[in-house]
């Protein structure tokens, strides 16, 4: 009999961990961390964004803030296509300087890219970082 119990207490110790996962606060889920840095090359426009990225509803829930440090930043969802995008949809924009434009966002897209929005001129972007919404 006292060999049952311990069987029984043993298996449901190892359970207990891989049901609360299963189960936990949406805090536990398995999230990607993105940090995106744009900078033109002259340095008159620059920003940064950092977000973290899980997966929802068959897309990607984008969190976290963009800022820019100098003139305007705009944080795009993007889909790759031969190494190169075209389009894709505004996140946010910020043009206040050192004040952190707040991200709360759901998208189908597959990347997302931080741009330096240079006036009369072409944008400069960060590196293009592919979701997955998982570390």
């Amino acid at each position: 009999m006292r060999r049952t119990v311990l069987l029984v207490t043993a298996v449901l110790v190892a359970a207990l961990p891989a049901a609360a996962s299963a189960t936990g606060p949406r805090g536990l889920l398995p999230q990607q961390s993105i940090a995106l840095d744009a900078h033109a090359g002259d340095g008159s426009v620059g920003g940064i964004a950092r977000l973290t990225v899980t997966k929802e509803s068959g897309g990607f829930r984008l969190r976290g803030y963009v800022e820019a440090t100098k003139g305007c930043v705009e944080l795009k969802a993007v889909n790759m296509h031969l190494g190169t995008y075209l389009g894709g949809d505004t996140v946010k924009k910020a043009c206040k300087q050192e004040v952190r434009e707040r991200v709360d966002s759901w998208t189908r897209h597959t990347d997302v890219v931080l741009s330096a929005v240079v006036d009369h001129g072409p944008d400069w972007d960060s590196s293009i970082v592919t979701l997955t919404g998982r570390p």
